[in-house]
């Protein structure tokens, strides 16, 4: 995994005069989108290389975090035990045939990234995508490690998440979703890939939402999983996203990054940031100080993915906060 610099690193201070001063610090070959909303109000919405309000973007790896929300859901609906449940429970005729060891898996340890399934990164990705049964191919994965022993980023093993939302509910990862996420935030634009086993992709690339609709979600997860009033996600597993006892350190992301449950905590000088990740630069910033949520996101069909999510964490992401700081005295 590549090591990305906080932004709070680099001394990149910038005056933004008006709301063209932005979209021109902004601009870069590959960005997308930028939204801002605090206190529920929408203070900054700029679209760029021909991307407009109503395009959907292919949110990668914070499908994970989407994934995430919706195993909390189910978890509160009684649909799934809970997060320390073990997975072979929901693939008893798959573990029939695997080593006794792997039957200590958690879903925990998959929101983790800690399953001890061997991974290899983009390479291992393209071959579990062409695999005939994606599912079956993560469990035969070499488990090179205890369950809940070492992280490793295993995008297959969420995958297993999503097989079970749907094995446990009885209706479709996307079904479930829709009725238990993105109705109640009025999010209605959505298309989510399946793969060869005719499950949802669960592990990133399948996914596509708009950016306001990424706000929404953020909105919530300010909100203590709340919308108007109305819980979404329950408050305890916001809560275990970003303040729990079991996150770990990463890599991944901006420096000092802890990671749990597929969501990021990290603190750019003084401010504590929660926040979820996709290749390339999709980026959901959540900063409970300020009342703040940034919505980010990037083409991501490029070779210089790793190298503008990386420029956004390390030039963008902290003047932006620092603009809404001042115009917020």
């Amino acid at each position: 995994l590549l090591n990305f610099f906080c932004a709070n690193e680099v001394n990149y201070a910038v005056d933004f005069d008006n709301r063209e001063s932005i979209r021109e610090f902004l601009q870069s070959d590959g960005i997308y989108s930028v939204l801002i909303a605090s206190k529920e109000e929408v203070l900054l919405e700029e679209y760029f290389n021909g991307v407009h309000v109503d395009s959907a973007t292919n949110i990668q790896s914070l499908t994970k975090g989407i994934i995430s929300l919706l195993i909390g859901i189910a978890i509160e609906q009684g649909v799934i035990v809970n997060e320390y449940d073990l997975i072979h429970h929901y693939f008893p005729q798959r573990f029939k045939s695997l080593e006794p060891e792997k039957r200590q898996i958690a879903i925990r340890h998959i929101l983790d990234q800690t399953s001890g399934l061997a991974w290899r990164g983009f390479v291992e990705h393209t071959r579990w995508q062409q695999s005939t049964d994606p599912i079956n191919y993560v469990l035969r994965k070499k488990l090179e490690a205890e369950p809940g022993a070492k992280y490793n980023y295993n995008s297959g093993a969420m995958h297993l998440l999503s097989g079970i939302l749907a094995s446990s509910s009885g209706i479709t990862t996307l079904q479930f979703a829709e009725r238990n996420l993105f109705d109640p935030l009025n999010i209605t634009s959505v298309h989510w890939q399946e793969q060869n086993d005719g499950v949802h992709d669960g592990g990133g690339f399948g996914l596509e939402m708009r950016s306001k609709d990424l706000l929404k979600i953020g909105q919530m997860l300010l909100d203590n999983g709340c919308i108007k009033g109305q819980t979404v996600v329950s408050k305890n597993w916001v809560e275990k996203l970003f303040n729990g006892e079991e996150k770990m350190e990463t890599n991944w992301g901006l420096r000092g990054s802890t990671h749990g449950m597929c969501w990021y905590q990290a603190h750019v000088e003084e401010l504590e940031v929660n926040y979820g990740m996709g290749y390339g630069g999709q980026f959901i910033f959540i900063i409970p100080e300020q009342d703040l949520v940034i919505v980010v996101t990037h083409n991501h069909n490029t070779t210089k993915g790793v190298r503008q999510q990386s420029r956004f964490l390390r030039e963008k992401l902290k003047p932006l906060i620092e603009w809404h700081k001042k115009s917020a005295v």
